[in-house]
């Protein structure tokens, strides 16, 4: 399967329904945009400690997750048609890639620039305040739909349109959907066990995460 962007997206700083600061909301860029170090031209981050940065440069969601939060999520107080690309902090829209098939470690040509899969995104009380529902970040967390970030090797150009092509998958087959399961496991079985060791080890996973499943391990 060819997975192109579906949509590139870069938001700035506003304010939340509660009056908060962040540039969660973000909209669609049609034209060619610079994906460097520091992630897509034009996007901002308002609070720097906890999001952007070399190791979380770009987030990528999958467009087709929409779909199902709005089924799932269908009779909260959350806000449906809210629930659009973009809304939830991306800078990358695809279809046919989801967390079962990436994982942390595997590189990916997109447009021009060449990244690097750092971390599952972990889903923080802005998406909530955003679209008027406290749990949501809890609702993504436990369904395994919350993304992924990067790191980008070498800068270049990327648009809407542009291909996604993986270059290298990372060897030790731990899916990104499979890191959610060990995680959330309110007690983890024997292979999960196995493959929480291995990631509180493995380098090329953020320090933070590799600190939390540490603690999910000791249980």
């Amino acid at each position: 399967m060819t997975i192109i962007i579906d949509g590139l997206y870069v938001g700035s700083t506003q304010n939340l329904m509660d009056g908060r600061r962040s540039a969660v909301s973000k909209r669609a860029v049609d034209n060619a945009r610079w994906v460097g170090q520091h992630g897509v031209e034009g996007d901002e981050q308002a609070d720097q400690q906890c999001h952007g940065g070399l190791n979380r440069a770009l987030l990528h969601y999958p467009v087709e997750h929409y779909a199902f939060l709005a089924q799932t999520l269908s009779g909260t107080e959350i806000d449906i048609p809210g629930l659009r690309a973009g809304a939830f902090g991306e800078n990358i829209s695809t279809r046919g890639l989801t967390e079962n098939d990436v994982h942390v470690g595997d590189i990916f040509a997109i447009g021009e620039a060449t990244v690097q899969i750092t971390q599952p995104r972990r889903p923080c009380w802005k998406l909530g305040a955003h679209l008027g529902y406290k749990p949501l970040a809890g609702e993504l967390i436990a369904t395994a739909r919350a993304g992924w970030l990067y790191r980008v090797i070498e800068p270049g150009y990327a648009r809407t349109g542009d291909q996604i092509r993986r270059i290298e998958t990372a060897d030790h087959g731990i899916s990104i959907a499979a890191l959610w399961a060990c995680h959330n496991a309110p007690a983890p079985n024997e292979k999960q066990r196995a493959q929480l060791a291995f990631l509180t080890e493995y380098p090329g996973l953020m320090e933070d995460w590799r600190q939390r499943l540490a603690l999910r391990l000791a249980g």
